[in-house]
């Protein structure tokens, strides 16, 4: 149990707390902090899950009889996308809890071990304080929904396209002629150019934004560990 005399440390907030008390709360900020950080990261591991599972069971069903229509395959396309939205969300407050518990771990675990070492953010308790007190995101939803779908959903994107495209050219039989392929992407009234000129597109815009987010994010990639993600100028450069 954390044992600190509540009134004495908050009279106006003009007493001082003795250091082992200090420590002893950063101690049991740090447990909470890495609980926070498991309970998002599982969250996190369940939404592609759920994609998975879509996918796969889409493409398997529309696979399984070849009169099925490939179009089958292209509803999974927005349920993904809806899924990307909802992970990005949840990678925005993931990060909340994660660049805290870095913060910890660089100024306080670390100088714990190594009473030597500089830390590598100065004041770093009141950066710490300001965030508690008012919790913000350290990361852009633009940003999360950028991480994600360069590290798990263009790919899954790519795998449903792949096979709807596979699809229209193989079944019932493989297609011989352009025509062929065009009359069996045609969604009801919408003709079949304009459905393989749209999935295309849309592609080619997930490319770009996967792309360009490697520019935009600010990664920092110099260690052996790729820990640092955007939002750890928060921990490190906020003046």
């Amino acid at each position: 149990m954390l044992t600190l005399d509540v009134n004495k440390m908050s009279e106006n907030n003009t007493s001082k707390s003795s250091n082992d008390e200090i420590e002893m709360v950063l101690i049991h900020l740090y447990r909470g902090e890495v609980q926070r950080v498991n309970t998002w990261r599982n969250r996190l591991d369940t939404t592609p899950y759920w994609s998975l599972v879509m996918a796969a069971g889409m493409i398997t069903w529309s696979y399984s009889s070849p009169t099925r229509s490939p179009a089958l395959i292209l509803l999974v396309v927005p349920l993904t996308f809806a899924v990307l939205m909802l992970e990005s969300h949840r990678y925005q407050m993931h990060e909340v809890w994660r660049t805290r518990l870095r913060l910890l771990e660089e100024n306080f675990i670390a100088n714990v071990l190594d009473p030597q070492s500089t830390p590598p953010r100065e004041e770093w308790r009141k950066l710490l304080a300001s965030d508690l007190r008012q919790p913000e995101h350290k990361v852009g939803f633009l940003a999360a929904m950028t991480m994600r779908l360069r590290r798990i959903y263009l790919w899954i994107f790519l795998t449903i396209v792949l096979s709807w495209g596979m699809k229209i050219n193989l079944h019932p039989l493989p297609a011989s002629k352009i025509e062929t392929l065009l009359y069996r992407a045609r969604i009801g009234f919408i003709p079949g150019l304009a459905v393989i000129t749209t999935v295309l597109l849309f592609m080619v815009a997930l490319t770009i934004i996967a792309v360009t987010g490697i520019f935009l994010l600010k990664e920092d990639r110099k260690g052996e560990v790729p820990e640092e993600e955007p939002g750890y100028e928060w921990r490190r450069n906020r003046h």
